[in-house]
């Protein structure tokens, strides 16, 4: 029997009171290889600001997506970097492959299908306050001229589309990065 006059089980303790400064959690009431009256103490009760832990989230959330955002961003670079691949021609039937390459990390360089048959760049400028490009190059006697503005900017599949020029022979493009 204990103090208060109640009837208590066999290897049963009354558990210790906690604290006034912490909020009572379970207690271990004994059992094989357990200590019988142990108190486990959680959190302190006074101090506790309910919007703490939204508070906490929002800040984690706040540092967190920007570092997500620039390890999705990771390796590309300036936006006409990389390798593109579309066609161009004159309307939907006639179209030609055509493979652009690339951004040296000074200047646009590179060459309209690259190979034997390449068209190096004689003329390569880019307008960021708007994101249009102006290609122009000379191979066998034919002049190409290529405008176009790069669009979805942000995305791992940019692209860019304009008008070709080859010669006397006019018509629209569409590359995309690879």
């Amino acid at each position: 029997m204990s103090a208060t006059g109640a009837k208590r089980e066999p290897g049963r303790v009354k558990p210790q009171k906690a604290d006034k400064r912490y909020k009572q959690g379970a207690t271990n009431m004994g059992g094989a290889g357990q200590c019988p009256g142990l108190v486990v103490v959680c959190k302190p009760a006074s101090g506790h600001r309910p919007g703490a832990r939204l508070i906490c989230l929002l800040s984690c959330i706040a540092v967190g997506l920007p570092a997500l955002g620039q390890t999705l961003n990771e390796g590309q670079g300036h936006p006409l970097k990389g390798v593109w691949l579309g066609d161009w021609g004159p309307d939907k039937t006639h179209r030609n492959p055509v493979t652009i390459v690339n951004w040296d990390g000074k200047a646009i360089t590179g060459s309209i299908n690259p190979g034997p048959d390449a068209v190096r760049f004689t003329k390569a400028d880019l307008d960021p306050s708007n994101w249009t490009v102006h290609l122009e190059g000379d191979s066998k006697g034919t002049h190409y001229m290529i405008d176009g503005k790069i669009e979805n900017l942000g995305s791992l599949r940019r692209f860019i589309v304009g008008t070709w020029t080859q010669g006397n022979q006019k018509g629209d493009f569409k590359i995309t990065r690879q």
